[in-house]
Formats: C-alpha cells, sequence, structure tokens
C-alpha cells in the first residue's frame, strides 16, 4: 500500500444526547442529589477527610452494610446522620434537567437514581470522546455502503454479526491475499477536551415499533447515563495513509447519508415520523443506547443472522425498540434552534444521534 498522507478535521455537532461509557458506575453511595443537581465528590478526598474527622470507620461500614431502606443506602443519608454540612470534596456537578426519575408518573420524585453509568473521562477527569469511538461508527458506516468487502459466505457460516472477526473482512491476510488492512490506514485522534458542563443524565427510554400504523408509548427504564448535552461541539483530527483510504475519508459524508437512508428503510420507518430527528449535515450515531441498527451490518439481516440474533436475544421484538433519551439543551441562546431537533414534544431524542462535517486539512 502506498503511503500518502492526508489529514481532516472532523467537527461532530450531537444532535442527541450521546453516552460514551467507561464501563464503571456511580452508586447511590457514590453522588448526592440536592440544590437541583447532581454532586459527584472525588471519593478519595471524600474517604481522607473522613479520616481526618474521625469518621474512617464509621464510612466503611456505611460502604459495606446495605440498609434495607433504598434512602439509607444513599451518600446523603450518611451526611446527614453525621451532620456534615461540608460539600467541598473535590469532583464535579451535573446540573439537574428535570427527567432524572425512575418512574413514570406526576408523583414520581428527582432524586430517587440509584446508578449512574460513567462518562468516560481523562487522567485529569475531562470527559472527552475516544478516537476508537468514532473510527468504529465510520467503520460501521464504511462497511454497510461497501457490500463487496464483506464475506457474506463467512458470516452465515459462523453466524455471527461480529465483523471484528476478520474471516468477515476480504482484505484479510487470511484470504491468501496480499494483506491490505485498509482501516489501519486511517487513525483517529481523540476528540478536544469537554468539560462537565457539556454533561446532563439521561433516562433510557424504549418505544416498540407501530402495530397497524398505531403509533406505541415510550417506556422509562431505570437506566441513567452521563451524557453530552444536546448541540455539544467536538472536534477530532482523521489522518490517512494510502490514497484509497483518503478517498474513503473524504467522501464520509456521502458515505453516511447512504447508510442513514438504508437503517431509514430498514428500521425507522417503522416508528412515528416526530420521534425520528432531522438531518441537518451528515448522519453519525455514537456510544452506548443508539440501537443495535447503528453499530452492525444490518443490511445483512435477514434469514439466518436474524434468527440467529433474535434467539441469543429473547426480550428482542422482531428488529428490536427505537432507543431513545428525554433531554433539554443547555443554555437560553440554543433554545430557538433546539426547536428544529425534535417534532414531539415530550422531549424525545434519537438516543446517540449527532451530524457532522468534514474538511481537508492544508497547509
Amino acid at each position: 500500500m502506498k503511503t500518502e498522507y492526508r489529514a481532516f478535521q472532523f467537527s461532530l455537532l450531537a444532535l442527541a444526547p450521546i453516552h460514551i461509557g467507561n464501563g464503571e458506575k456511580y452508586t447511590s453511595r457514590e453522588f448526592i442529589y440536592e440544590n437541583n443537581s447532581y454532586y459527584f465528590p472525588d471519593m478519595v478526598k471524600f474517604y481522607n477527610r473522613m479520616m481526618e474527622n474521625g469518621l474512617g470507620q464509621k464510612f466503611e461500614c456505611f460502604i459495606q452494610e446495605k440498609k434495607s431502606s433504598a434512602e439509607e443506602n444513599r451518600l446523603i443519608s450518611f451526611l446527614n446522620d453525621n451532620s456534615i454540612s461540608d460539600r467541598n470534596f473535590g469532583g464535579y456537578r451535573i446540573i439537574e434537567t428535570g427527567f432524572e426519575s425512575e418512574k413514570n408518573d406526576i408523583d414520581s420524585k428527582l432524586g430517587t437514581i440509584n446508578e449512574v453509568a460513567k462518562f468516560m473521562r481523562d487522567p485529569f477527569g475531562n470527559p472527552y470522546i475516544p478516537g476508537s469511538s468514532l473510527k468504529g461508527a465510520i467503520r460501521t458506516i464504511l462497511l454497510n455502503t461497501n457490500p463487496h468487502w464483506i464475506n457474506e459466505e463467512a458470516i452465515y457460516k459462523t453466524k455471527s454479526f461480529k465483523v471484528e472477526n476478520m474471516n468477515i473482512i476480504l482484505w484479510d491476510a487470511k484470504t491468501k491475499r496480499k494483506f491490505n488492512n485498509l482501516f489501519n490506514a486511517i487513525r483517529v485522534s481523540d476528540s478536544m477536551t469537554l468539560c462537565n458542563e457539556n454533561l446532563i443524565i439521561t433516562q433510557k427510554w424504549d418505544l416498540k415499533r407501530m402495530k397497524d400504523d398505531e403509533p406505541t408509548k415510550p417506556i422509562g427504564l431505570p437506566l441513567y447515563r452521563e451524557s453530552l448535552a444536546p448541540l455539544t461541539k467536538i472536534n477530532f483530527k482523521i489522518t490517512t495513509s494510502s490514497k484509497e483510504a483518503g478517498e474513503l475519508i473524504e467522501n464520509l459524508g456521502v458515505q453516511s447519508q447512504k447508510f442513514y437512508k438504508e437503517y431509514e428503510r430498514f428500521f425507522l420507518l417503522d416508528y412515528p415520523e416526530d420521534m425520528i430527528q432531522d438531518n441537518i449535515q451528515y448522519p453519525i450515531y455514537l456510544g452506548a443506547g443508539s440501537g443495535v441498527w447503528t453499530k452492525t451490518l444490518f443490511k445483512l439481516a435477514n434469514g439466518i443472522l436474524q434468527d440467529r440474533y433474535c434467539s441469543n436475544t429473547p426480550n428482542m421484538d422482531g428488529k428490536g425498540v427505537l432507543k431513545l433519551t428525554k433531554a433539554v439543551v443547555m443554555g437560553e441562546s440554543q433554545a430557538e434552534f433546539a426547536k428544529e431537533l425534535i417534532k414531539n414534544t415530550e422531549s424525545f431524542y434519537e438516543m446517540g444521534k449527532a451530524n457532522f462535517m468534514i474538511k481537508e486539512i492544508t497547509r
């Protein structure tokens, strides 16, 4: 493969909340809800302060012993029981949006969340999006819009959607061809550092497909995530080291539109139009909760493949459900523009949806 370097500025705009998880969760013993915000203290600093005040052993017992009442298992309960008014324990706060409730009725209480999935952070504690997350989303687009790359026979033989199995990719060395791993010629940087003010807490909502053209009602689930707020801007740099890779990234916008049209035909048309967001630039889906069909080879999801996938997921009805969440746009200056993002009156967004622009960097 001939080396031919090119660089591109990739500008991402969150059209909906985006969650890039680090695999960990905050429990109710690790954050405090009060004064219209969620406070996530630095627990090392918090523990050291308890040790200084002679409460180290008592705090250890609180962490280890599960109380019968959910309220008694919250960090605020420990603070109140020990008359601790101090909140200077480092960490950060996330302002509430009004949608952080586990129950879905008018009597539900805010602040009753038991766990919150953490957003990815750098060694300094700042949120960011790893380049690998964006590269995975780009790869999904390119694999679905370039079916000649895919060894369908290998997929049917393994009955697997896992594109990480390189037997599926025709350019792999195991096919006894000259090794030509195209994606190795595409390098994606981590995003520019974000800040905690960009984050909100979002709840997972599932919407079943319409039955007899009649819409169904979204169902809220007790799953909460730290997520980037709608209209957050995120910048990346993409470099390519071959002519073919450079051309693919140069035309990524066109490929993303092609991918979206197929995704819309395959999945989105089964859902009410007011739950689907319009695109203002080139579409892409990122992070957890955006749904399986935004991350896999949905064009091959028929026959034995779909049967295999659904049989491994007992709760999956047909093609599954549309993944939604609720959010408000942070900042009055963005409120008018935000009206263009959603068509429903209940503040529902497609989880993980974003649009992007891409521009080559020239010297």
